[in-house]
């Protein structure tokens, strides 16, 4: 029997013959966007085991989910990703926009499970989501984290919900990462303002659009959290 890897499926993700065959692939469903955030180290990753996931980065790998969509802003995580797991779908633009300047395209990724959508130039902190929104009903929109494109893709893929985990904007108990996962730079205070954004602009496609709290309420059960614009406990 040919293998499931063979066939280009995993545990119900399939890797297309084109970017475009992503639309709408799990149309009305709930799906998972997954940060970086410390938020993440109250929520056990097994809870994510039956879900549909969209992972920031590096996250599907560092938290040990069998089966999860990755989607980065960075050709070298892409392909780091979509090495280690040839099986499932690794979405980036078509030139690097991590570094400020877009990658020679002989640096472009070229393993079989990573597609390249086409984005606006990367903006950073002059990230205008009317402005920089794509008209192109296949492309994605491109805000200074990869966590934005992320979103995008989750409402590209057809969600009814979104639920966002570990996307902080801050710190739990002093800490800006989830275990394990390296800390890179934290620009809190253009996240915080983005974001919520790119939130409504998908909320406007009809799409709920809502945060995983770990706790059982927004008081934290004693754990301190400090973003720009927030300081509780």
């Amino acid at each position: 029997m040919e293998s499931r890897e063979k066939a280009g499926q995993f545990m119900g993700l399939t890797l297309p013959t084109s970017r475009e065959s992503f639309k709408d692939m799990h149309a009305g469903e709930t799906i998972y966007v997954i940060g970086s955030g410390a938020s993440l180290n109250f929520i056990d990753p097994e809870f994510f085991a039956d879900k549909i996931c969209v992972c920031v980065n590096r996250v599907g790998l560092t938290l040990g989910i069998d089966d999860f969509y990755t989607v980065t802003h960075y050709h070298r995580d892409a392909m780091i990703v979509a090495g280690e797991r040839p099986y499932l779908p690794v979405i980036t633009p078509a030139q690097d926009l991590g570094a400020g300047t877009w990658e020679a395209a002989s640096h472009v990724p070229t393993e079989r499970n990573v597609y390249l959508f086409p984005t606006n130039r990367q903006m950073f902190g002059a990230f205008n989501v009317e402005r920089d929104w794509p008209e192109d009903p296949h492309s994605l929109v491109a805000g200074p984290t990869s966590l934005h494109m992320t979103m995008h893709f989750a409402a590209y893929l057809g969600a009814r919900s979104i639920i966002l985990a570990g996307t902080d904007c801050g710190r739990f108990d002093d800490l800006s990462n989830f275990s394990d996962y390296a800390i890179g730079d934290n620009p809190f205070t253009v996240w915080e303002q983005t974001l919520p954004l790119v939130a409504n602009r998908i909320r406007a496609m009809g799409i709920n659009v809502m945060s995983l709290n770990p706790f059982v309420t927004p008081a934290l059960e004693g754990h301190s959290f400090r973003s720009p614009s927030v300081s509780i406990n």
